[in-house]
């Protein structure tokens, strides 16, 4: 689990980004980070944006140790060369975690046994959008969301301790994959 960014830690990355002007520092941030967040994209993350941070956080890391960077551009590509090839070696790790979560085993095979007030067209266009998910994504979904109000924080702490992920974090990838399936359905659903 990363590090988070403080106030200190940001000034030190800015400075090296352009000491003389901060305002420039700061576009330049924006810029570097937007160009991370395309690296990742590029090579289907579906966490972008959380593995960009922590390319953040390992650079400033590095400049709180003393490290003088030079170029800024090239060793943030390098360290986000690590955090990607680090993402793949865990993400079948993650799958494998999500897979294990007991009270997940019975929801990844199709519910034979429907709710009869829900609205078939619905069930279908559910059904059809978590199938456009990744295996892991979907998986995580159903996991994520499958507790009860008894249960649910100690089952998402689990989760996110198996997933090797800071329980924020989990929250985040959640909250993305839960966007894309509400537009996915509510797209399909316009169609009945």
């Amino acid at each position: 689990m990363e590090n988070v960014i403080t106030q200190t830690g940001f000034d030190r990355l800015l400075a090296t980004l352009d000491a003389s002007d901060r305002e420039k520092a700061g576009a330049e941030y924006e810029s570097l980070r937007a160009r991370l967040i395309k690296f990742f994209e590029w090579r289907n993350c579906e966490i972008a944006e959380a593995l960009t941070d922590i390319v953040f956080d390992r650079i400033v890391k590095k400049i709180d140790e003393g490290e003088q960077i030079q170029n800024i551009n090239a060793y943030s590509a390098a360290v986000a060369q690590f955090v990607y090839k680090e993402d793949c070696r865990s993400r079948e790790r993650r799958i494998q975690s999500i897979d294990d979560v007991p009270e997940t085993a019975h929801l990844i095979k199709k519910d034979e046994s429907s709710d009869e007030e829900t609205d078939e067209a619905q069930m279908n266009c559910l059904e059809k959008c978590l199938a456009e998910f990744s295996d892991e994504n979907r998986r995580l979904i159903v996991a994520y969301y499958d507790t009860d109000e008894r249960t649910m924080i100690a089952t998402r702490r689990r989760l996110a301790d198996k997933m090797e992920i800071s329980l924020n974090i989990l929250r985040i990838r959640v909250c993305r994959l839960k966007a894309k399936l509400e537009s996915c359905t509510l797209k399909c659903c316009r169609k009945f």
